[in-house]
């Protein structure tokens, strides 16, 4: 089991639940949007943001932030090290230092020093992106990660800082994996994990989740934080579908629908669609698992196992519970009956 760390109020590792993270995307100097994007990312269910800090008055930033969210913020700083100071100084929850470019030792150490005294937690965060060179392998590369992680941890635990998470992250799967499995061998810090540079929409979504997937599974990670190059409440909505998928937490309704194929006669998609917007407005916080099958052949058995489910036959509809059969509807009626059932029940 890993250490347990804090970002601000939000604990991190031990025996918490996996956290998710997300990162602002608009420029710190559009401050609306900023704090419209901070609030929409907040209601999306991030439990830490993550801000990039370029210049020192972008520090400035967390209190105008924390007058109007309650999530803790992480600032993300490179090259400089006095922009940690001075993030550390304008109220951010916890620091991400990159090794590959904040290496000397004696501003290492005072960036400890400064985090210890305000009683914040550091982010020591590798990227394969860092190194200016190509690898023999994912496995080398992600060897390569670990030991500058390790080197870094070796200066910070030398001013006995210790409120440290770490994050591994390369721009493929098996580098990632590699790096993050060896470091979990070795030590018990709280890992940040995360695919960088993950590529389009779709090509993200499944690299996150083969990534992020398999090593939770493993039980490795303690926080997650998906990259996608998509609007950052995506990134929250991906994060939760991946944990919820792995029963590793618990975000409301579930829905099972099959693929379709050439039984299917009945616009399942556009039902799916219509039933998941309706359900949406419904705002039902409950686990619920409902499915929604498109011909007999696995309807039944998908309803039995769900909650609540529907199977089709034509253009007809029959609502089951379990092994009970609660009513029969039609392919225009399906979504106002089943969400009915739904609401009675759960609402």
């Amino acid at each position: 089991m890993s250490k347990r760390v804090k970002i601000g109020n939000l604990s991190v590792g031990g025996k918490n639940p996996i956290r998710i993270k997300g990162m602002l995307k608009t420029p710190i100097r559009n401050t609306k949007d900023l704090i419209k994007e901070a609030k929409t990312l907040e209601k999306e269910g991030a439990e830490a943001i993550r801000v990039a800090v370029r210049e020192e008055k972008d520090a400035l930033v967390a209190k105008l932030l924390k007058k109007h969210i309650q999530t803790p913020l992480v600032a993300d700083v490179h090259f400089h090290a006095k922009l940690a100071l001075s993030s550390i100084d304008q109220g951010f929850d916890s620091i991400r230092l990159n090794p590959l470019n904040i290496r000397k030792t004696k501003e290492v150490r005072e960036i400890a020093k400064a985090a210890k005294s305000s009683g914040i937690s550091i982010r020591v965060g590798v990227n394969s992106g860092g190194f200016k060179r190509q690898f023999s392998s994912p496995k080398a590369l992600g060897a390569q990660m670990v030991k500058e992680v390790e080197a870094y941890l070796k200066v910070l635990e030398a001013v006995n800082f210790f409120d440290i998470m770490v994050s591994l992250k390369g721009s493929d799967v098996l580098s990632t994996l590699a790096a993050n499995e060896l470091f979990s061998k070795r030590h018990n810090y709280p890992l940040h994990l995360g695919i960088t540079a993950t590529g389009p929409f779709l090509e993200g979504v499944a690299k996150s989740s083969l990534g992020l997937g398999s090593l939770l599974h493993q039980g490795v990670g303690d926080i997650i934080r998906v990259s996608l190059t998509a609007p950052s409440f995506w990134e929250i909505r991906v994060a939760k579908y991946i944990l919820q998928a792995l029963s590793l937490r618990e975000f409301g309704p579930e829905i099972i629908s099959c693929p379709t194929c050439s039984r299917c006669e009945v616009d399942l998609v556009s039902i799916v669609d219509k039933f998941k917007k309706a359900l949406e407005k419904e705002k039902i916080k409950q686990p619920v698992r409902i499915a929604i099958m498109g011909c007999v052949v696995n309807g039944p058995g998908e309803a039995y196992q769900a909650d609540i489910g529907v199977a089709f036959g034509k253009k007809k509809a029959v609502i089951f519970k379990k092994d009970k059969i609660l009513g029969q509807s039609s392919e225009k009626k399906i979504v106002g009956d089943l969400i009915k059932e739904v609401r009675q029940r759960w609402t």
